[in-house]
């Protein structure tokens, strides 16, 4: 299981699912706001995926199908608010290729770099940082579990599908449809592929990130809230995303989940790296 390596004929799916509640737009030490951090990490890693999908005359293979879903920017009928957060060409699409995302981004814009001097760097954006209501978690698992689910059924050959949550929050929706946190991350990581379950990691970022912050843990001891809730949710790491982990400096235990707490902006991105670095072997 999870042996299975990306190529054009075997895609994978990434599903980001980004908390767009009012409280991302607290401080997040030199990166902003929390709700700016989070939305570059995820700038910075769609550009690596199409950099390394990237190949002869400039083709930018379908290695990737790429989702993200921005939860609780406003109240919505029925629930708190789920949407795709992309804009632009690609507003209000669920699902997008690899290709269609990196020749569509809403801008190319100037990178701050930390040394005087340094050659300017453009990079593009496709996410932007919004926030503005509650942490509607549970509908955004459910939102993204019928997109996955179809996925998987097109790709049953493929990895299964990587679905990365991240909040600074705890979750006031539940239940939705009846269902806990618990029954709808069960759920969602009940789809699969031939090669396995859906993968789901959660990353909990914080004003307080790097003050006791913990990542790829096996366990959720002396964690307050949401911690071990978010911690039970989370999958264990399969033998790929160790082996990203030990490579990224972080050697992890068994039992090891993709989880983070108390993340911080350096956290977030070695975290993003780790759990959507997957072999591609397709040349």
């Amino acid at each position: 299981m999870y042996q299975r390596s990306i190529s054009r004929r075997r895609p994978g799916c990434i599903v980001f699912l980004l908390d767009r509640s009012d409280s991302m737009s607290r401080r997040w030490q030199d990166s902003g706001t929390l709700a700016q951090g989070a939305a570059r990490a995820i700038n910075d890693v769609l550009m690596e995926l199409c950099l390394k999908a990237q190949k002869e005359h400039g083709v930018c293979r379908h290695y990737f199908d790429i989702g993200i879903f921005g939860y609780g920017t406003r109240p919505a009928a029925g629930g708190e608010g789920v949407e795709s957060a992309f804009a632009g060409a690609l507003a209000g699409q669920d699902l997008v290729a690899l290709p269609d995302l990196r020749d569509n981004p809403i801008a190319v814009r100037e990178v701050p770099s930390p040394d005087l001097g340094a050659p300017v760097t453009m990079a593009p954006v496709w996410v932007e940082p919004v926030h503005g209501y509650r942490t509607p978690m549970c509908e955004a698992m459910a939102v993204a579990g019928e997109h996955v689910y179809q996925w998987a059924q097109a790709h049953p050959g493929s990895f299964p599908p990587i679905i990365i949550n991240i909040t600074d929050g705890i979750v006031t929706d539940a239940p939705f449809g009846g269902a806990s946190l618990a029954d709808w991350a069960q759920r969602l990581t009940s789809i699969e592929t031939e090669d396995g379950q859906a993968l789901l990691f959660n990353v909990f970022v914080s004003p307080d990130g790097g003050a006791g912050g913990q990542m790829f843990q096996a366990t959720s001891a002396g964690l307050p809230a949401p911690g071990p809730d978010l911690f039970q949710i989370s999958s264990v790491l399969p033998p790929p995303m160790v082996t990203n982990a030990s490579n990224a400096g972080h050697p992890v235990a068994a039992g090891a989940r993709g989880f983070a707490f108390n993340a911080d902006p350096t956290m977030l991105v070695t975290f993003l790296e780790v759990g959507t670095t997957v072999e591609v072997k397709d040349g």
